[in-house]
Parts: C-alpha cells; sequence; structure tokens
C-alpha cells in the first residue's frame, strides 16, 4: 500500500463540539449495520452503548440531552459518507 494511506488526515473541530465529538469517536465501533449481498449498510450508533458510555453517562440530564443531539449530527454526517 501507498505511503500516503497511513497518513492520518486532520480536520477542525469547533471547542464547543469537541467533547460530543469525543463521544462519538469513542463510540465508533457500536454501529447498527445490515449485511446486504454486497455491502454493509450503517444505520445508526447503537445508543445503548453511546448512554453507558462514561464519556456520556457521568453528565447530568441536561447536558446529556444536549450532548446526544451533538452526536446524533455528527452521525448523520458520516452517515452520509460512510453508505455513500
Amino acid at each position: 500500500m501507498p505511503e500516503t494511506y497511513f497518513e492520518p488526515e486532520t480536520c477542525d473541530c469547533w471547542p464547543e463540539h469537541w467533547d460530543a465529538l469525543q463521544v462519538f469517536l469513542a463510540c465508533g465501533t457500536q454501529w447498527r449495520t445490515i449485511a446486504g449481498a454486497k455491502s454493509i449498510i450503517y444505520q445508526a450508533l447503537d445508543y445503548t452503548a453511546v448512554y453507558g458510555h462514561p464519556r456520556y453517562a457521568r453528565l447530568d440530564y441536561d447536558e446529556q440531552e444536549r450532548r446526544l443531539a451533538q452526536v446524533q449530527e455528527i452521525e448523520r454526517g458520516a452517515l452520509e459518507v460512510i453508505n455513500d
């Protein structure tokens, strides 16, 4: 494989979204999927895993609500790319 394949990509993240990104990345292996004949279709994160993750579970109720909304925004963007 070419050397560039292993170079990590970087992107900017606004500070107010950093914590939500950390929750999203921590739950990156917790996707609900459907196996088709030729591909896998990603549906959504398994929210049971999100709710139970310490980065989420330790928050108070109002902050959980805000954080989940942010994680869902990231999730929607990820699904557009993953299932393309």
